[in-house]
């Protein structure tokens, strides 16, 4: 069942990132209300990441993130973040937990520098 609900909010967070009503502003933001924050996310975003898109629609939130960082380091943030265990191997990373009254779906890897990719439900 787990596995399940990664991937049904990963699906989600592509989908959230890649529609809308608004068009992508140069920093790749899809919410006319400006890059996501903390506040908005409901996660710490991970120090010194760059922020690659952002959305949030009624039901969804999301970030897309980028660090030069290890993953397992970003990994270890997200599990405190979250206080859930991530699963995975040194490629790729899952986390799922709550924080908030939000369900979140965190998403780690690397291809060079590490992908953080966030989704949450409201």
């Amino acid at each position: 069942m787990r596995p399940l609900l990664i991937v049904v909010l990963f699906a989600a967070t592509v989908f959230v990132a890649g529609c809308g009503n608004s068009t992508a502003d140069a920093s790749g933001n899809h919410d006319a209300s400006g890059p996501i924050t903390e506040a908005r996310l409901g996660l710490k975003i991970y120090p010194g990441a760059a922020i690659v898109t952002s959305g949030e629609t009624d039901e969804i939130v999301s970030a897309n993130l980028r660090t030069p960082d290890p993953a397992a380091k970003v990994s270890a943030f997200y599990e405190t973040e979250l206080g859930a265990k991530a699963t995975g191997d040194l490629a790729t990373y899952q986390i799922s937990g709550q924080k908030g009254g939000r369900n979140y779906a965190v998403t780690i890897n690397n291809d060079g520098n590490t992908n953080v990719s966030i989704m949450g439900r409201k």
